[in-house]
């Protein structure tokens, strides 16, 4: 029988792997059985791009004439690594965002090619993208001043209670002119209006031809529910928060019982 979905995109962190940071046996076999029938893969995070790819190579994504998108979608490679897609944030919100969380712990952390920099407002959470990715962070006294060029987002660091305020401060400030959301519950995204990981799948299935139907899509997080929702089948990890799973067709197991696995034996 031919296989209705030609395309499966998944996140990574608490999505592809499990809580331990690992891909599970069962995960990796069911996903790699998956191209061997033909079906190419998408990893999308709100990482930058190389801090995805590894992800691509383990799954031999890349090979099997896959795709990989970073920065929520703001970044979409093919096989090749070539950009078939890109946007960027206009650096003058920096300014206006920065007054908004100057009074608190918050980290303002943006991104140039593989560099990231932050201010000097370091708390708990300030290095976990670039301990995870093995990139190092570098320290700015005024990054307001600093930061001259379009940046891809601008991500927020800190404690959860607090990024909440922050949020509807931000919302109130910005409106619509931008759009904002959690990746993570101590990362607070500001991203370019309309710009999320549902876009960059539509960027991958123009390429490769296909429509939105034959897409299934995994995701944990709020800025996951753009992609469930774009999918034929949006899957919310069991771990996931309730208002994603509200958004999808199916939730799965969690990301510790090889949730993206025991999916796609059901659907495939």
């Amino acid at each position: 029988m031919r296989n209705k979905y030609k395309l499966i995109a998944f996140d990574i962190d608490d999505t592809l792997l499990n809580s331990e940071k690992l891909i599970t046996p069962k995960t990796r076999n069911c996903l790699l059985n998956a191209q061997s029938a033909g079906i190419k893969l998408c990893v999308a995070s709100g990482r930058l791009p190389y801090g995805v790819k590894p992800y691509a190579e383990e799954l031999d994504v890349l090979n099997n004439g896959g795709y990989y998108m970073g920065f929520n979608g703001g970044a979409v490679l093919d096989s090749n690594s070539n950009l078939i897609g890109t946007t960027f944030l206009d650096s003058k919100y920096i300014e206006p965002v920065y007054e908004v969380i100057r009074p608190t712990n918050i980290t303002t952390i943006v991104h140039k090619g593989d560099v990231i920099y932050a201010d000097k407002k370091v708390n708990a959470y300030t290095h976990i993208e670039p301990d995870v990715i093995g990139l190092p962070l570098n320290l700015v006294d005024d990054i307001v001043e600093f930061v001259d060029w379009e940046i891809p987002k601008i991500l927020l660091c800190g404690e959860p209670d607090e990024l909440k305020e922050t949020e509807k401060a931000l919302i109130k400030k910005f409106g619509y002119e931008v759009d904002i959301y959690f990746s993570a519950p101590w990362f607070l995204e500001v991203m370019p209006k309309g710009i999320n990981k549902g876009i960059g799948i539509e960027i991958v299935c123009r390429d490769m031809g296909i429509d939105l139907s034959e897409v299934i899509a995994f995701g944990d997080n709020y800025n996951d529910i753009p992609m469930l929702k774009k999918a034929g089948l949006g899957v919310a990890m069991g771990n996931a928060d309730e208002k994603v799973k509200a958004s999808a067709d199916y939730v799965t197991d969690t990301c510790d019982l090889d949730g993206i696995a025991k999916a796609l034996n059901k659907f495939l």
